[in-house]
């Protein structure tokens, strides 16, 4: 302890600008508090964080919340290790170094504006989980039972023995006030990109990005259905066009956001981002070696991963799947008898009836989604992934599985077994609108309701929210902000209500595109108004969600074909041809389609040229430096060594000669 304290970071005599809040369990261990505190100011190269650390009471007077920061000094530091991408006065996005400071200080600006506060509160979280145990760490002070190995991020071992409650960047109320009215305030303006990005990281932006993107490529196909459903769209040659172009505009969406996700990640430097994963803070195992690294980690054998996989999480998963099969019977049976019911007896009541199963099975699906989302979770963590990215990949692997099925299954049913388009059309869009309804009211009410109960109890206790003290008070009481997973997952369901089925019911654009236009607006204000402030990560796409909406894009095409096929319109239309004749054309034609997609995915390059180019000049420039620096080394050696002149200048010929 005497000799952390020795080099750690200045004394904190007056105030600071804390960047970050941790807040410790009521009966953390003073102990630990202390030995925590003294490795985030120590110095780095004794094992500390060397950063800015102040101790704050909680309600009862107790200790227990930390309020961490760094100087610019360290910042900078920090900023060049972990190779942050800034963009340098030439106009290129760089690797920030503190050699070239100047070179990434805009005109009139200073030292300060490299760092916006997001960059800034992301380092800081990046230098506090990197506090790793040393070889004199054998377990937490006062914990003895909570051993630690050599390596382990000691920030994220309280955090899975909740020892640690949360830790979370502070909201800056000036910067979100003013982001709050270009965004969710302007009902009809152009999303800030820009400023979220800059606000709230990368992988917010990206997702905002595509929602909007999203939601302006519903314009055509929701202007179509609308005056195709003022029409009669059960002609044929309306329905099959409106097929057609739809499926044909899934693949231009699709490849036109490639291009543009390119083109944000090369703007806001993550653009062909590579890192070395840790270890998932859950991951659990047996102490080895990690063979790339060469430090002492946890090991699972990936024998009895798969073996977790396929003898327990898939038959659960196919359980699963067969209860959403016995639902959809069960809501078949009460479709049946309604029909039944109203066909005897045609009544304004059995009227209303005719609603009553698909709206009950709209409740149900929604309840079993939410079901199921817990079991998939539980059964991925039970899997013990190593990498968050794997961990990432099975549970949207689970979950697009059977929200697929529990979602789509009866309008396939609908579809191809009882084939009665009235009842599709009709069940399409008691589902659609039924789960947009729902999900606003979660999304929108509920999170009014909670913002106004935590003001309310401030209140109860006497406390003024509106008192700046009161505002980090009332950050901690906030609920964290559950990420972007479950918004992806809504996109990819409404994706395929759209597209799945457009040539039976035209106007399910339309009612996805006013959803997302409130939905948009209704995401802004939960995140500006009702959650903690996520920290910032890095991103360069939508990841794993891009393969799965080219999925339901090929899907679609099929659907849509089939969906034609047996069309009275298409019989009468090939009035000589038998059914099986009938089926060879219908899959020629969605061959050609499938083939069409293809080709216009191929001509449509998912990087512009603009941006090649940009990455090739970076990536040359950097070969050139590296070469200088090499000659510029070599040279150093040579003259140090009092080399001849005449040695030294053909030494270093061959070698750049060689480097070349």
């Amino acid at each position: 302890m005497e000799r952390l304290k020795k080099k750690s970071s200045p004394e904190l005599d007056g105030n600071f600008h804390p960047l970050f809040v941790v807040e410790f369990c009521d009966d953390v261990n003073s102990e630990l508090l202390d030995w925590l505190v003294t490795r985030l100011r120590a110095g780095k190269s004794i094992g500390g964080a060397e950063l800015l650390v102040g101790r704050v009471a909680d309600k009862d007077g107790k200790e227990r919340i930390l309020h961490v920061g760094a100087t610019r000094q360290r910042l900078l530091e920090a900023a060049e290790m972990c190779g942050l991408r800034k963009r340098h006065r030439d106009g290129f996005l760089r690797d920030f170094t503190c050699r070239d400071m100047q070179g990434f200080i805009s005109d009139g600006k200073d030292v300060d504006s490299i760092l916006n506060e997001t960059e800034q509160q992301r380092l800081v979280e990046h230098e506090m989980t990197n506090i790793r145990a040393l070889e004199c760490d054998t377990h937490l002070p006062g914990y003895e039972k909570l051993t630690l190995y050599v390596g382990k991020s000691i920030v994220q071992k309280c955090i899975n023995n909740k020892i640690i409650l949360q830790m979370y960047p502070l909201h800056d109320k000036e910067a979100l006030k003013e982001l709050g009215h270009e965004w969710y305030q302007q009902f009809f303006q152009k999303q800030p990109l820009e400023a979220i990005r800059s606000y709230f990281g990368e992988k917010l932006g990206i997702y905002f990005a595509f929602l909007g993107f999203y939601t302006m490529s519903l314009i055509p196909p929701a202007f179509i259905g609308l005056i195709y459903f003022f029409t009669s769209w059960e002609d044929m040659n309306k329905s099959t066009f409106f097929a057609g172009f739809n499926l044909v505009w899934v693949t231009v969406f699709l490849e036109a956001w490639k291009r543009n996700c390119c083109e944000l990640s090369y703007a806001w430097g993550t653009i062909n981002m590579v890192h070395m994963e840790d270890p998932r803070p859950a991951f659990k195992g047996v102490m080895g070696k990690n063979l790339v690294t060469g430090r002492n980690e946890p090991t699972f054998p990936e024998r009895q991963r798969n073996l977790r996989i396929y003898g327990v999480s898939v038959p659960i998963v196919v359980c699963c799947l067969l209860v959403a099969i016995y639902v959809m019977l069960v809501y078949f049976r009460m479709e049946f008898w309604a029909q039944a019911r109203y066909k005897d007896n045609p009544s304004l009541f059995n009227s209303l009836l005719l609603l009553l199963p698909v709206c009950f099975y709209a409740g149900v699906v929604i309840a079993m989604n939410a079901a199921y989302r817990l079991v998939a979770f539980k059964l991925t963590h039970w899997e013990n992934h190593r990498l968050q990215s794997s961990y990432e990949n099975h549970l949207i692997v689970k979950l697009v599985l059977f929200n697929f099925m529990n979602c789509f299954m009866s309008l396939f049913y609908i579809a191809f077994v009882i084939q009665d388009m009235a009842l599709l059309r009709r069940s399409l869009a008691t589902l659609l609108i039924t789960l947009q309804i729902v999900g606003q009211a979660q999304e929108t009410l509920l999170p009014y309701l909670m913002k106004k109960y935590q003001k309310w109890c401030l209140q109860k206790e006497g406390k003024d929210p509106a008192q700046k003290i009161d505002q980090r008070e009332l950050e901690m009481r906030q609920q964290i902000y559950p990420g972007v997973f479950d918004d992806y997952l809504e996109l990819f369901l409404q994706f395929g209500y759209v597209f799945l089925f457009s040539s039976a019911y035209p106007l399910a654009a339309f009612w996805a595109l006013l959803n997302n236009i409130l939905e948009i607006r209704t995401d802004a204000f939960k995140l500006c108004r009702v959650f903690q402030r996520p920290l910032s990560q890095l991103a360069s796409s939508i990841g794993a969600w891009q393969m799965a909406f080219e999925i339901m894009g090929v899907i679609a095409v099929i659907t849509n074909c089939a969906l034609i096929a047996q069309s009275p319109q298409a019989r009468k239309f090939f009035p000589d041809s038998n059914e099986t004749q009938l089926l060879m054309i219908f899959v020629g034609v969605e061959h050609l389609i499938l083939a069409f997609k293809v080709c216009l995915a191929y001509v449509i390059p998912d990087t512009p040229d603009w941006v090649n180019i940009a990455v090739a000049r970076i990536d040359y420039e950097s070969r050139q430096a590296l070469k200088t620096e090499r000659s510029n080394r070599a040279r150093k050696t040579f003259q140090e060594q009092t080399v001849p002149a005449e040695l030294l200048t053909s030494e270093l010929a061959g070698a750049i000669e060689t480097e070349i």
